[in-house]
C-alpha cells in the first residue's frame, strides 16, 4: 500500500496542480479508495485487511493497463485494456472468482460494477455475468435480459442488489429488495 501512495503522490508537479499522470476515475468501497491514472495504472488506499489495496504488480503496467475500475467491500475489481478482468482482495464468496470464458479474447468483458461482496460484469455480446455472494439473488440475472433480444448496455451494484440498464433504455433490478430497490417505477424505460 505504501508503494502505491508513493506512486499516486510521484506522478504530481510540485504544488499539486497540474497533474502529470492524472487520474481518470475514482472508485470508493466500503473503506478503501482506487484511482485509475491516465497511463492506466491504478493507486489504492484505505482499510487493507484483505489486500484490497495491494494492486497485482502484473496490473496496470504499459503492457497491461487498466481501462476501468469497480470496488466492493473489501476487494477490487480492474477491467483491463484487452476486455480481460482482474479482482484482488477479500474473496470469501467467491466475488473476485471470476467464471471461467469471461473476460476471453472470444468475450472481451465491455464493463463492469462491484456490490458489498458481488461482482458484475456486461460482455462485449450484451450478456451479464454476475458471481460472488447471492444471498439475495444478487447474482441471478433474470431470464431474458442480457440476451441478443435484449441487450445489457450497462450496470451498477449496490451492497445487496444490481441494476442493469439495457441497450433500449429500459432498466432491470434484481436481489435484495426490502427497500423497494429493485422496484423499477412504471413508465420509467421501456420494461
Amino acid at each position: 500500500m505504501t508503494t502505491n501512495k508513493i506512486q499516486l503522490a510521484n506522478s504530481f508537479t510540485k504544488g499539486g496542480t497540474n497533474p502529470k499522470n492524472p487520474v481518470a476515475s475514482v472508485a470508493a468501497g466500503l473503506f478503501h479508495t482506487v484511482a485509475l491514472l491516465a497511463d492506466g495504472s491504478v493507486a489504492c488506499w484505505g482499510w487493507n485487511e484483505y489486500g484490497q489495496c495491494e494492486v497485482p504488480t502484473d496490473i496496470g503496467t504499459p503492457e497491461n493497463p487498466v481501462a476501468s475500475v469497480a470496488v466492493g467491500s473489501a476487494h477490487t475489481a480492474a477491467l483491463l485494456s484487452d476486455g480481460s478482468i482482474v479482482c484482488w482482495g477479500s474473496n470469501n464468496d467467491g466475488q473476485c472468482n471470476v467464471p471461467n470464458g469471461v473476460g476471453i479474447p472470444e468475450n472481451p468483458v465491455a464493463s463492469l460494477a462491484s456490490g458489498y461482496e458481488h461482482t458484475v460484469a456486461v460482455l462485449a455480446d450484451g450478456s451479464v455475468a454476475c458471481w460472488g455472494a447471492n444471498y439475495y439473488g444478487q447474482c441471478n440475472v433474470p431470464r431474458g435480459i442480457g440476451t441478443s433480444e435484449k441487450p445489457v448496455a450497462s450496470v451498477i451494484a449496490g451492497a445487496y442488489h444490481t441494476v442493469a440498464l439495457l441497450a433500449d433504455g429500459s432498466v432491470a433490478c434484481w436481489g435484495w429488495n426490502e427497500y423497494g430497490q429493485c422496484n423499477v417505477p412504471r413508465g420509467l424505460g421501456n420494461l
